[in-house]
């Protein structure tokens, strides 16, 4: 199988970095400079660079297109992949809309290709692990998540966290995260959505607070910010203690707590970089024409952030 990157900014390198399986083979690259392009295909032995995404997309011998271009171009591109009959594994987040979303999951499934969102929480080995240790212990009825995301940004970033045309804000570039650790955990769907929303002078959210319920009255509280750093702990409690996940959007280790104090290690071996346990997952669904569970995730998490935006007042420009 023969990967392409559509893209050769930050998020780019680290896939490259992290590219390492035996059943695929990094193919090629694009970017809009052909001469970015050839540097990066130099930098990390890539067979194939293009100047353009439409010479690359021409290629007949890609399979998959790893989209590693900023949120506001994803909806367009997802589209040209697949017009150009590749799978799609696209950066979070996928699409900036659950209306953007279904589009191009009908799409997919019309094309019979797979379409999937790069969120680590999908791929790495400690929540499958988790989600089993607890299945195997009595802690009774979840309670209450806790997903903190706080991650200073200067307002003068070259980067697209405050500009609006490139869909920059705290939801879409962290906020993502935390809603998805939670609904990892929620019996069900939230039906219960209440939030507060400051927006930063250039149009995006810079802070808010999102609280969740859903119809067996577990709460989740989600805070997010580009004005400051927070603790990157999740912590998910049950009726018998808690859990706490240091760094959860790539966590091999979490802690559980009982209502004695007494603590329990949960951990995984794992050594991999978290974009390499992706790969092959993607890689390994396409081969085997696996289930594609993630696309369901994907879209309970956008019907939350379209439903705060909505409560924010934050339109992007291209909307």
């Amino acid at each position: 199988m023969k990967w392409a990157i559509l893209g050769a900014g930050n998020i780019a390198n680290d896939f490259a970095r992290s590219f390492k399986t035996d059943k695929a083979e990094l193919y090629a690259v694009a970017s809009r400079s052909k001469e970015k392009a050839a540097a990066f295909a130099d930098q990390y032995k890539i067979p194939v660079s293009y100047g353009s995404y439409e010479e690359m997309l021409a290629d007949a011998t890609i399979d998959a297109v790893y989209i590693a271009t900023p949120h506001s171009h994803h909806y367009k591109q997802i589209k040209q992949c697949l017009n150009a009959g590749k799978h799609v594994f696209s950066e979070k987040v996928m699409v900036t809309s659950g209306v953007q979303l279904d589009e191009v999951i009908q799409l997919a499934a019309d094309k019979n290709l797979y379409l999937a969102e790069a969120m680590t929480i999908f791929h790495v080995p400690l929540y499958p692990k988790l989600k089993q240790w607890i299945a195997e212990h009595d802690l009774g009825k979840l309670k209450y998540i806790h997903a903190p995301y706080g991650a200073f940004k200067p307002e003068d970033s070259p980067m697209y966290f405050y500009k609006p045309e490139l869909a920059g804000g705290a939801l879409f570039d962290i906020g993502t995260y935390a809603l998805t650790f939670a609904l990892e955990f929620m019996t069900s769907q939230p039906d219960e959505i209440l939030t507060f929303g400051n927006l930063h002078e250039t149009g995006v959210d810079e802070t808010s607070v999102i609280l969740l319920k859903n119809k067996e009255k577990e709460l989740a509280t989600i805070t997010l910010s580009f004005g400051t750093d927070l603790p990157h702990v999740g912590v998910v409690a049950f009726q018998k203690g808690y859990l706490e996940i240091p760094g959860y959007t790539r966590a091999n280790q979490a802690t559980f707590t009982d209502l004695q104090g007494n603590k329990t290690v949960i951990e995984t071996t794992d050594t991999a970089h978290a974009f390499t346990h992706e790969i092959n997952n993607f890689t390994n669904m396409v081969l085997e024409k696996g289930a594609n569970p993630t696309l369901a995730k994907t879209k309970n998490v956008m019907t939350i952030m379209d439903t705060v935006r909505a409560e924010w007042g934050l339109v992007y420009p291209f909307d």
